[in-house]
């Protein structure tokens, strides 16, 4: 082992020159992958439906695979083709045959996620990122996989971009390597636009999209909490309140050991699609809606009309300094996949079983800001920038449009004890239009499972 981590430590470090920044598109389409389900804290069966994928490609030695862009993991392994297993049958696997610099430890890995888990050898291999390459790059050859349904959608591996505090591997991790081979240690991800059919999204790294912003200045930026653990381990931030058509929601107590009592945590995680939070405070938040909400009896998950539009904002920052974020209210009322019965699948669900924080911010939250990753520094801890991309004007013509009218034009909201108009609104509401271009290299593959299988993770087991 010693011996392993000493050759991949100084092949990395003799490889890494400076670079600027670089970017890699990512395509949004349907997977085919089929329902599965899990249990969630309160017992409730959530069920992966309406699947989408964003995809971009990575290399890895001679071979190309697509994998998840998962920021809420920190680990990169791809399926090996010793993998046996029904989950590894159907997808491109990892073969020696094809490697030019691959060194193969004897040091095992195993990740436990909610509903799966993977194991195999801890390997290192010549990993490229379009152009960006990443030498002696550490990596997980997996060699069983159980559960982790890949099969469904092409998928083979994930790409972990979270902190390497909770990597289950030794060695760098591909977010120390990408921010020690550019000149600025930042990556950045846009998911496109709804109202706006031809836009792209993207992934850079240690630059901006031009049609976003022009620098980091622009971003309102949130310091990384560390709240719960002894370093930073995933990117998250204070969630101060939610708003539900501009009336203040305040939230239950935060499950995170040392964080305020007038705030909860929220990590911003590519692994998830929708928004999941304490069935506490989403119990509470489709109760406000009164009858334009409702439980499902078969699934336990929330429904929402499909002709309600309901404007929902996540209030993110600190006391002294936030922003309201608004969702599009198709993201809401989440008609992708189809409704027989003019009730849609809501976006905010119910989940106890993260303990990386209180909400899990995925692919609903996601699309509706452009989003920046930024490294500590000497000046600063790291921290997350948003700017909103979403124009609540045309969003909601939108909805009209392609929805109808509204059954019911009241606003449906029942007002209970606990729910005050806010007092205080915050004074930074970014309407920035997205328009992501994109130019060639490599596709990186990031897979949304209606409710990921990934994002939706208890803390890892590491072996």
């Amino acid at each position: 082992m010693i011996l392993f981590l000493a050759l991949v430590l100084l092949q990395s470090s003799a490889s890494f020159a400076q670079q600027k920044g670089f970017k890699i598109p990512l395509i949004r389409s349907p997977t085919s992958q089929s329902v599965s389900s899990f249990q969630s804290g309160d017992g409730i069966t959530v069920m992966n439906q309406n699947d989408f994928a964003y995809t971009v490609k990575v290399s890895i030695g001679e071979e190309v695979f697509h994998l998840t862009l998962d920021t809420g993991s920190s680990d990169l392994w791809v399926i090996s083709n010793a993998c046996q297993t029904s989950d590894c049958l159907n997808v491109a696997r990892y073969s020696r045959a094809f490697s030019t610099n691959l060194t193969i430890s004897q040091i095992p890995f195993h990740i436990d996620y909610v509903t799966g888990s993977v194991s195999g050898l801890v390997a290192s291999e010549t990993v490229c990122l379009g152009l960006f390459q990443m030498f002696s790059q550490v990596f997980g050859l997996a060699n069983s996989t159980q559960d982790i349904d890949f099969s469904g959608n092409a998928n083979s591996g994930i790409l972990g971009l979270a902190f390497p505090s909770e990597a289950s591997m030794p060695g760098m991790t591909v977010l120390q390597s990408i921010f020690s081979g550019v000149s600025d240690s930042y990556f950045t991800i846009s998911l496109g636009s709804r109202l706006d059919s031809n836009s792209l999204s993207s992934f850079t790294v240690g630059q901006i999209e031009s049609s976003q912003a022009n620098s980091t200045s622009d971003f309102f930026a949130i310091p990384v909490s560390k709240a719960g653990a002894n370093n930073y381990d995933y990117w998250k931030i204070p969630l101060l309140y939610l708003t539900i058509n501009s009336t203040r929601l305040p939230l239950s107590s935060s499950s995170v050991k040392g964080v305020d009592q007038a705030s909860q945590i929220a990590v911003l995680d590519t692994g998830t699609t929708l928004i999941l939070g304490p069935t506490r405070d989403v119990l509470m938040f489709w109760d406000i809606l009164g009858p334009a909400a409702r439980r499902n009896q078969m699934s336990g998950m929330w429904q929402v009309r499909c002709d309600k539009a309901v404007v929902v904002g996540f209030v993110l920052g600190q006391e002294n300094s936030y922003g309201e974020f608004l969702l599009d209210p198709a993201d809401i009322s989440w008609e992708e996949g189809g409704s027989s019965d003019g009730w849609c699948l809501g976006g905010i669900q119910a989940n106890d079983k993260v303990d990386s924080g209180d909400w899990l911010l995925g692919d609903v939250f996601l699309r509706n800001v452009y989003s920046l990753y930024h490294a500590a520094n000497s000046s600063s801890g790291p921290w997350i920038g948003l700017i909103s991309t979403m124009n609540q004007t045309a969003a909601l013509a939108t909805f009209r449009q392609n929805r109808g009218p509204d059954l019911d034009s009241s606003l449906g909201l029942q007002i209970h004890a606990g729910f005050v108009s806010p007092s205080n609104r915050p004074s930074m509401m970014y309407t920035v239009s997205a328009l992501c271009g994109f130019f060639g290299g490599a596709v990186l593959t990031i897979t949304f499972l209606g409710v990921s299988r990934h994002g939706l993770r208890i803390r890892k087991r590491k072996e």
